[in-house]
Order: structure tokens, then C-alpha cells, then sequence
């Protein structure tokens, strides 16, 4: 009621979509937002399906050497200006809730960047669409945009470099060592609060959390980081970041053997309305449970997982690579048990081709992953000098590329196997 133009009600309507998607209520920051959006002529046109959207998106660009979209003009108009932040902030909230319409804002941001010019904006629609490219599994694109949206922010300015920094990262863990982009996250996390954006910082810490479990950093550090990342979340009230720690936190300290209790009230409420704390919960549960060998827990917790894992972040993150490492694992452990072991060993071929493609672009993260599953399958199908050869590569290209948890990992694997 005080804002004494439209672009004053539109940042105040820009901020209250921000304090939603910031507490539970992210489905109605969304809807907000496509409200607002609507109201500027800005219409995500869903009618089309994700595979022709992101079609359009890469024809609109074929034509565009990377160097002329870098100097692309700056946008002027000031309810453009405004648009793109409200694209900006869909982005991200429809990559944790709605992953199947991200393409479709990815365009819109990029469409206007191109035709009205470049905002501070900008650079979250070509790193969006480099982390959507390499979940559809084409990486070295995936890659290209990423490092694309990077550079942008020397054009635009460094108002998104928190959220862009951190997108880009979680990309080029897929091509470079995984053990640098926990740098790259505290650059992330830097950038975040310099442009007093608390939200991308949390998510900055979140995935780095994400890149230290992968890495095999020490459980006690994981242990510590998540406490300072808690009260950071808590004092904030972002309480997704919240929930999400506190359901690794939960898992660290059973690793560790620790009898404290980690107790997450919020959690129910979560996993009604966002789906990615609700993938979050299962796999824990089923990694848990497998690390402890918890057989029929295992099972039924990764039975859940693989019931929602296709409706949560459109993006290709970090977290995904333990998903497909131990629900292949635990995919191969039931088919050897399981009456239906077919649909199980499936599974954990599907698991294993995904580990063996990322291997293609680095060896360095995936190798030693790949081959534990192809060990594993050859256990499941009695070809026990193969299983041999491949648990003996799986623990050589573990130590040799610093991933001791994986390295103690198949070493353990391999006893199993050779007691039965």
C-alpha cells in the first residue's frame, strides 16, 4: 500500500515471495511468483513438453557463438529488470519442487536475455541450463554453459555469483576432481553473503555438505560443519536448509556411533510439500540401513526412493552420485536375495551404466565406483573371476584417487563376496 510506483510493489511483492520461499511455504512462493509473472505478460507456456522446450532452448542458441552472447547488451526496462528476479527465484524453487517445469523458465530467462538484454539475472538461466543438460546426461554442453555463466558475471555483475557459483560447481564435479569443488563452494558461499543473499549461501553450504560426504571427508569435520550450517539455517529460519542438514547430521552420528538424538519435527510437514526432502529422507534411510546391513530396511526404504527420485531437482548435484552409487549397490545386494531379483539386477544395471557414463568424463570421481558395481554384478551372475578383477580395481582406484570411505567400502564388499 506505501510503494509509490509499480516497481516499488513489484520488489515488495519480490521480497514476499522470498519470505515464503524461505519458510515451509514454497509451493505458494511459487504460485506467487507466476502470479506476478503473469500480471508483466511473462507466461511459461508449459504446453509443450520438457524435450521440445529445452530443443527450442538449444535451436535459439546454435547460432550464438559463446563470445557474441557475452556481449549481448544490458537490459533497461525496469519491470524486465524485475521479471528476471522473479524467473531467478522460480529457478530455484521449482528445481526442488516442480523439476519438469524448469526448462521452461530456463527459456523464458535466457529468451529475454537475449531479445531485451542482460540483467544480474542472466547468468542463472545458462547455468540452470548447464545443470539441465547434464542431468539429461549431455555434460561436456552441460559444462560449456556452466563455465558461460561464470563469465557472464563479469558482464552483469556478481548480484547472482552465490547462486551461479554454486550450480556451476555441482557441474564440474561431473568433469573435474571432486575434491576442488569444496573451494569452489566456499567462493560460492562468499559471494553469497557479499550480495546478502542468505539463501544461495545456505545452499552453497548445503551442496559442499553434499561434496564432503562424496569426497570422504572426516566424519567428525562433517560432524562440526553441519552443527555451524544448523545455526546459520536456524537463526535465518530457512528451515528446508534445516531439515535437509539435520537428516545428514542424523546418518553422521550413527557413523560415528554417537548416542546423541537428532530430532526433526519439521520433517513431516517437508515431506508433504517438497518432494526433494522427501527423496532426501528415503535415501538416507536406505543408506543407512545398508551401511549397517539392515537387509529388509534397505529394501523398503529404497523401494520409496526409487518411487519419488524422478520428481525432485532438475538439476545434476552431487548427491546424485551416492544415489546411484548405493542404490546400486543395495539394487545388486537384493537381487542375489529377492525372488524378483530380475527387477532388482535391472536396477542396479541401471545404477551402473549411469557411474560408467559419468566415468567418461571423469575418471578421477567415477572409476572406482563403476567398477564396484560391475563387481558387484558379476557376483550377482556367478562370474566370480570377474567379481575378482573388478573389486581388485575398485579398491586400487580408490586409494589411488583419495577415496578412503570407498576404498574401506569395497574392501568390505569384497569379504562379503569371498566368504560366500
Amino acid at each position: 500500500k506505501e510503494a509509490r510506483s509499480f516497481e516499488d510493489a513489484l520488489n515488495v511483492m519480490y521480497f514476499s515471495t522470498c519470505a515464503l520461499a524461505y519458510s515451509l511455504r514454497l509451493p505458494d512462493s511459487i504460485q506467487k511468483s507466476i502470479e506476478v509473472l503473469g500480471k508483466l505478460g511473462i507466461d511459461l507456456e508449459e504446453s509443450r513438453s520438457e524435450e521440445e522446450c529445452v530443443q527450442e532452448i538449444m535451436t535459439s542458441l546454435s547460432t550464438r557463438l559463446d563470445e557474441e552472447i557475452l556481449n549481448t547488451e544490458r537490459m533497461t526496462e525496469p519491470s524486465m529488470i524485475i521479471a528476471l528476479k522473479f524467473l531467478a527465484k522460480l529457478e530455484l524453487g521449482m528445481t526442488q519442487t516442480k523439476p519438469r517445469s524448469v526448462p521452461f523458465v530456463t527459456q523464458k530467462i535466457i529468451e529475454l536475455s537475449l531479445t531485451k538484454g542482460m540483467s544480474p539475472m542472466s547468468p542463472i538461466g545458462f547455468v540452470h541450463l548447464g545443470a539441465l543438460l547434464s542431468k539429461r546426461g549431455d555434460i561436456n554442453s552441460g559444462y560449456r554453459y556452466v563455465k558461460l555463466a561464470l563469465s557472464l558475471l563479469d558482464k552483469v555483475g556478481r548480484e547472482s555469483a552465490g547462486e551461479v557459483i554454486c550450480f556451476a560447481t555441482q557441474v564440474k564435479i561431473f568433469v573435474e576432481p571432486i575434491q576442488a569443488a569444496l573451494e569452489f563452494h566456499d567462493n560460492g558461499y562468499a559471494a553469497s553473503m557479499a550480495a546478502g543473499d542468505v539463501f544461495s549461501a545456505m545452499v552453497n553450504k548445503l551442496l559442499k555438505a553434499s561434496c564432503m560426504y562424496v569426497a570422504g571427508v572426516k566424519l567428525h569435520i562433517l560432524r562440526d560443519d553441519h552443527e555451524k550450517m544448523m545455526r546459520l539455517a536456524k537463526e535465518n529460519n530457512h528451515l528446508i536448509f534445516l531439515v535437509h542438514m539435520k537428516q545428514v547430521q542424523r546418518d553422521v552420528l550413527r557413523l560415528i556411533g554417537s548416542d546423541e538424538e537428532v530430532t526433526i519435527p519439521e520433517e513431516a510437514n517437508l515431506i508433504a510439500s517438497n518432494n526433494s526432502v522427501l527423496k532426501t529422507s528415503c535415501f538416507r534411510k536406505a543408506y543407512i540401513s545398508f551401511m549397517f546391513r539392515s537387509y529388509d530396511d534397505a529394501k523398503e526404504h529404497v523401494l520409496k526412493f526409487f518411487a519419488c527420485r524422478e520428481n525432485a531437482w532438475a538439476n545434476l548435484m552431487a548427491n546424485h552420485i551416492n544415489h546411484a552409487l548405493y542404490t546400486g549397490l543395495i539394487s545388486y545386494w537384493v537381487a542375489r536375495k529377492s525372488r524378483d531379483g530380475q527387477k532388482w539386477y535391472d536396477r542396479g544395471n541401471e545404477c551402473k551404466m549411469t557411474l560408467k557414463r559419468w566415468a567418461e568424463s571423469s575418471q578421477w570421481t567415477f572409476v572406482n565406483k563403476w567398477y564396484l558395481l560391475e563387481a558387484e554384478e558379476s557376483f550377482t551372475n556367478n562370474d566370480f573371476e570377474a567379481a575378482k578383477s573388478f573389486y581388485k580395481q575398485a579398491i586400487t582406484f580408490a586409494k589411488l584417487h583419495k577415496f578412503v570411505h570407498e576404498e574401506a567400502l569395497a574392501c568390505e564388499l569384497a569379504a562379503y563376496f569371498y566368504l560366500e
